[in-house]
């Protein structure tokens, strides 16, 4: 067969139909193929990353709405005991106030008939140091009562503002007295507390 023969035979088989659904189904995959890798691939890329960053968004959402609801109840709380505050500065004033401390020592002492023989004020550092810590002073005692006018004189000091802490007690009697109602001999370190 010649070429020129050749040539009719492949034309005239690419124009019958089976041929030319076979063409059209071919061109119709490549241009679908190349629709999908610059036109739908970019776009389901777009969607997903866009699913992945609402995701992220939502939670950040979530932790911003937790730090807005403790913000909201730690309002709530602070307006609720706005008209207490005032207690908390009786309790660690803003400065030693070493007389104050000494006088509702002393007040507590009086109320509960207890002797005492020596009141000293351990070394306190003066100078106003800018520390979100609580400071103290040491207050030592010696006194002299009965037991249960000091339990009384301990829970009074228990019940004052200011906060104070007693660090150490020592409670001896003397051996001369034989009652069971004499007086004992009391040493007692006290700490009381400042801003």
């Amino acid at each position: 067969m010649n070429s020129s023969g050749l040539i009719k035979t492949i034309l005239k088989k690419l124009q019958s139909k089976k041929a030319k659904d076979y063409t059209f189904i071919s061109l119709f995959f490549l241009i679908f193929s190349i629709f999908i890798i610059f036109a739908i691939r970019p776009s389901l890329v777009t969607a997903i990353s866009l699913r992945q960053q609402r995701e992220d968004l939502q939670k950040l959402d979530d932790q911003y709405e937790k730090v807005v609801s403790n913000i909201v109840a730690n309002q709530t709380t602070l307006e609720n005991i706005r008209d207490k505050l005032y207690l908390t500065n009786a309790a660690l004033p803003s400065g030693a106030l070493i007389n104050k401390l000494v006088s509702d020592i002393e007040n507590a002492g009086k109320t509960n008939s207890i002797n005492f023989i020596t009141i000293k004020i351990a070394e306190v550092d003066l100078v106003q140091k800018t520390t979100d810590k609580a400071q103290s002073v040491v207050v030592n005692i010696e006194a002299a009562s009965t037991f249960d006018n000091l339990l009384k004189f301990i829970h009074d000091l228990s019940n004052q503002r200011r906060l104070k802490l007693i660090k150490q007690l020592s409670i001896s009697k003397d051996d001369r007295q034989s009652s069971g109602s004499g007086q004992l001999n009391i040493l007692m370190q006290i700490e009381g507390y400042y801003l």
